[in-house]
């Protein structure tokens, strides 16, 4: 094979229930010929090796790189250092994609040439192994994501699941940052967003699998959040977001909320303390903020 346009990196770990079907789903892409797919199988204890090498024995452009275990952003980057292809994607082993999903999303970066990465809303499943064709029959809920401008993505990660990137960024930019175990995908976009422009593509192109067991799923929601937190404090001090009129106001109100649902939720006033204290630190005047912070997180009141 030529060199691929696209590189899609799979990083699996505890994922053999969704590896068949994963790379089932890849093959089905319309741009498969064009694409080289990277499987990091990072220790995992279950079978994605050896299911990996019946497709890597057809398939000449799926390689698999068995490691020890590492956590996922640091197996990207392992990927990334291999990637021949123009544009790199994530393919994680619980998602699925639309069968024109690659082809698409690359064509849409090779007419913007001004863009760096686009994304697409999703359907949403929370059936394992649910494709594309399956969530349209069934009418499922989209995810709906907002088009892209530097306020909507720092407040929240705005991409998606499925984003596609051109590998040059990383030149210059580096890798994923490994300090992070959930939010190093979020870094990355801001950093992107710092320097370039991001696109939402129109149409819904693939399944975002919903599952409190997934990495950003809700049983990792107080960890996601700290982590989320500790990246928006570190790109609210640059442009674009530091000129934006009312973003830290909008930023402060967020983190608020998040660290009062920590006292309401959780009735845990200790871990509402960073939240609610970075949120004055970015509105000061706001007495709602002040008050709650000396009575629940200073006086621990209930």
């Amino acid at each position: 094979m030529n060199v691929p346009l696209v590189t899609a990196i799979v990083s699996t770990y505890n994922s053999e229930r969704f590896f068949r079907g994963c790379l089932d789903d890849l093959v089905a892409q319309t741009l498969f010929p064009q694409m080289e797919v990277l499987v990091i199988d990072s220790g995992s204890p279950q079978n994605e090796s050896e299911i990996c090498l019946q497709y890597v024995r057809q398939y000449p452009q799926i390689k698999l790189v068995r490691t020890q275990r590492e956590p996922l952003y640091a197996a990207w980057n392992r990927a990334i250092a291999m990637a021949r292809g123009k544009y790199l994607t994530n393919a994680n082993t619980d998602d699925r994609h639309r069968c024109d999903f690659m082809e698409l999303m690359a064509q849409t970066l090779d007419t913007h040439p001004d863009v760096a990465l686009v994304y697409s809303e999703q359907l949403i499943s929370e059936t394992e192994n649910e494709t594309y064709d399956a969530c349209i029959q069934r009418n499922a809920k989209p995810l709906r994501l907002p088009d892209y401008a530097p306020r909507e993505l720092m407040e929240r990660c705005i991409t998606g699941s499925q984003p596609m990137w051109r590998k040059a960024l990383h030149e210059t930019l580096g890798g994923f940052d490994t300090r992070y175990r959930i939010a190093a995908d979020y870094d990355m976009w801001l950093r992107i967003a710092n320097h370039h422009r991001l696109l939402k593509h129109p149409e819904r192109l693939g399944v975002f699998y919903m599952s409190a067991q997934t990495l950003s799923g809700a049983d990792n929601q107080a960890a996601m959040n700290l982590e989320i937190l500790d990246v928006q404090r570190k790109y609210m001090k640059q442009a674009p977001w530091r000129d934006i009129p009312g973003m830290r106001q909008k930023i402060a109100a967020e983190w608020f909320g998040r660290g009062y649902q920590r006292i309401q939720k959780d009735r845990n006033n200790r871990a509402a303390q960073p939240f609610i204290r970075e949120a004055i630190k970015l509105d000061p005047f706001n007495l709602s903020f002040l008050k709650t912070y000396v009575l629940r997180c200073m006086l621990n009141l209930q």
